[in-house]
């Protein structure tokens, strides 16, 4: 049987799944993905069934399958007969360790995973055989089947004298995992290798299929982002370490493993690959420095950001509970010189315009504690703040309710998802009404 989406799809997903309702969820998942699904029972032809339906990748479930049916689907998996890459669902997977076998990518993860990271391990792999030029060439590191440092080392210099020659820009993002020598004492080397995969699924999975991913050492990885700016990059590496630090937790109590990034681009911070790869090197350094778990952007000429002629745009309190939207719309006015304090909870929002004096506030009608409108007309009502723009961000359209925003201060309002590159002329007709 085949379901198919109800839109027009790229790839095709062949399910292979004994036990019925789990062939269902699986082939629902992939669906509301966006994949176009053909699902079968019976494993025991499984190099057939692949001739057959041309899948961009199989998934098999071993649950509800005997002993010879299982050693029939393994011996196949790994003896590369099957002609795409396979990942095989497993109570227990040890002996199929991801490998490159014959042209086949080949990987288990357990029966129990969780749809989202399932999703994220086959948008890597399919990303990765995607490439197929590069299948067999030593150009991908055995463990995560990223680059390796050597193919990285040939792209980067590749990349910047494009970028010299067409007067453009290129930007790197360094991701190194936070405490990982711990984690390797703690939970033992299988969990760090789980960790480093983990990681290397989440970077192929949210990146352009221009981007270059590679392993550049131990529990550091880097991206080579074409045409691409500061700002632009930082907000790639900030959707990385948010994804990562949600798929991250499966060390058994242990909590979830964060990484920390830095971000250079060329010419903006460097003029040639060696400083570059030290520019994003220091700026990695300086958000472990502060504490893990952020994107710090390096510094060009002057001290805490970048070059804005020496002049602060002006201070932004920007209150949001939403981590990801907060970090965004941060590193997008941060890059375009203002000053951004931030701000949680609504009740400290409040504090904040108090004792900052911003010269203007960003307030999320949704957050946490009391009301975005409350707190909003508490701000407009602080000694000094009269005059200040407060504007709202929402996720719907208000424009029906500008008279109750006025009401309680509201200049104005910003929907989300946050579009990045409005975000800073919007604000900067807010500061000049």
């Amino acid at each position: 049987m085949t379901e198919r989406a109800p839109w027009s799809t790229r790839q095709k997903m062949l399910v292979v799944a004994p036990d019925e309702s789990v062939g269902e969820q699986l082939g629902r998942c992939f669906v509301d993905a966006g994949y176009q699904v053909s699902r079968y029972r019976d494993p025991r032809k499984l190099d057939e069934l692949a001739a057959e339906e041309h899948p961009d990748l199989i998934l098999v479930d071993l649950k509800g399958m005997g002993d010879e049916e299982q050693e029939a689907v393994v011996s196949a998996c790994s003896q590369g007969r099957a002609p795409v890459p396979t990942l095989v669902l497993a109570r227990n997977g040890d002996s199929m360790t991801g490998s490159m076998r014959g042209g086949c990518c080949l990987d288990w993860m357990s029966e129990d995973t969780p749809s989202e990271k399932l999703l994220t391990r086959v948008r890597a792999m399919l990303r990765v055989a995607s490439d197929a030029g590069e299948r067999g060439s030593g150009k991908r590191d055995n463990l995560t089947k990223v680059y390796n440092r050597r193919y990285f080392d040939e792209r980067l210099e590749m990349e910047i004298e494009r970028a010299r020659r067409y007067s453009r820009k290129v930007s790197c993002v360094m991701v190194d995992i936070d405490n990982f020598k711990e984690v390797n004492s703690r939970h033992g080397h299988q969990a760090g290798d789980d960790i480093l995969k983990i990681l290397a699924d989440v970077l192929l999975s949210n990146t352009r299929s221009s981007d270059v991913v590679a392993r550049y050492g131990g529990e550091e990885f880097i991206v080579i982002i074409p045409e691409s700016t500061g700002t632009e990059a930082a907000i790639l590496a900030e959707r990385v370490r948010s994804v990562f630090e949600g798929c991250s937790d499966c060390l058994g109590g242990g909590g979830a493993v964060t990484v920390s990034c830095g971000v250079a681009t060329y010419p903006d911070h460097a003029s040639d690959s060696a400083t570059l790869l030290r520019m994003a090197d220091s700026a990695v350094y300086r958000a472990k420095s502060d504490g893990c778990n952020q994107c710090v952007v390096a510094f060009s000429d002057t001290e805490g950001g970048f070059d804005v002629g020496g002049v602060t745009a002006g201070k932004i309190l920007l209150v949001e509970d939403d981590d990801y939207d907060r970090c965004v719309a941060s590193l997008v006015l941060r890059a375009s010189g203002y000053e951004v304090v931030e701000a949680r909870e609504a009740g400290t929002g409040v504090t904040l315009a108090e004792s900052e004096h911003p010269d203007l506030v960003i307030i999320d009608l949704q957050i946490q504690g009391m009301s975005g409108l409350e707190a909003a007309r508490q701000i407009s009502q602080i000694d000094g703040m009269q005059n200040i723009p407060v504007v709202a961000l929402t996720t719907a359209d208000v424009s029906g309710r500008l008279e109750e925003l006025a009401r309680v201060g509201c200049r104005g309002y910003i929907t989300k998802p946050i579009d990045t590159n409005m975000l800073a002329s919007q604000v900067e007709l807010y500061l000049e009404e």
